[in-house]
């Protein structure tokens, strides 16, 4: 059997068509590749880490009570939490250090001092006082208040500090602010083992931060 030579008009079809199927391929690898991507972009799941989720798409939360909501640590320059929980031993008989109780990005932090009132050896009793230390380099306005207590306004210089004494168990607030960012410290302390050698104090709360 003799075969013909194919005309030229033939092998240009037939590589046309060759082409043309081979980029269907493309296309459908690429689009599989690609599905669920937005813009490119593929996601991730709402418990990533921030560097898995770097320059990706993040997903919402599927259960619990966020549900469907993005998880906050994705979303910068809005409200920002943070808690912290703090227990002092009293130095019988002297003042004791101030500890760090909680840092605020941008405006300074807050600290607790144990103290003890009872100069006599052997029998503690516990006095907190809270801090607000101002490090933002400006001058801010601080409110600040012992459980119903009236209030105090003040405004407070950089690297100064403004304090709440507290004997006993109460609640305590701060309100800081400058230039539209405020700060809101909210929290409790109490003073256990009063009368003997072995006294402690304890200051919990939490720090809700707003951008301006």
């Amino acid at each position: 059997m003799k075969f013909s030579r194919p005309s030229p008009s033939m092998v240009v079809a037939s590589v046309a068509l060759f082409v043309s199927l081979g980029g269907t391929s493309v296309a459908a690898i690429n689009y599989a590749t690609n599905a669920g991507a937005v813009d490119g972009k593929s996601a991730v799941y709402a418990g990533s880490s921030l560097n898995q989720a770097a320059g990706k798409l993040v997903a919402t939360n599927r259960s619990g009570d966020d549900k469907g909501r993005l998880p906050g640590k994705f979303v910068a320059d809005v409200a920002k939490t943070q808690s912290f929980s703090k227990g002092y031993e009293v130095a019988d008989n002297a003042p004791g250090a101030p500890q760090l109780a909680a840092s605020i990005k941008g405006l300074g932090s807050i600290t607790a001092t144990c103290n003890d009132q009872n100069a006599a050896a052997g029998n503690e009793d516990p006095i907190s006082v809270i801090t607000f230390v101002n490090q933002s380099g400006q001058t801010v306005n601080v409110a600040r208040r012992v459980g119903n207590g009236d209030g105090a306004l003040t405004l407070v210089a950089n690297q100064t500090t403004a304090s709440l004494s507290i004997g006993g168990s109460n609640t305590f607030m701060f309100h800081v602010e400058y230039a539209g960012q405020n700060a809101i410290i909210q929290g409790g302390v109490r003073q256990d083992g009063r009368g003997t050698p072995a006294a402690i104090c304890g200051v919990y709360g939490a720090v809700i931060q707003i951008a301006a």
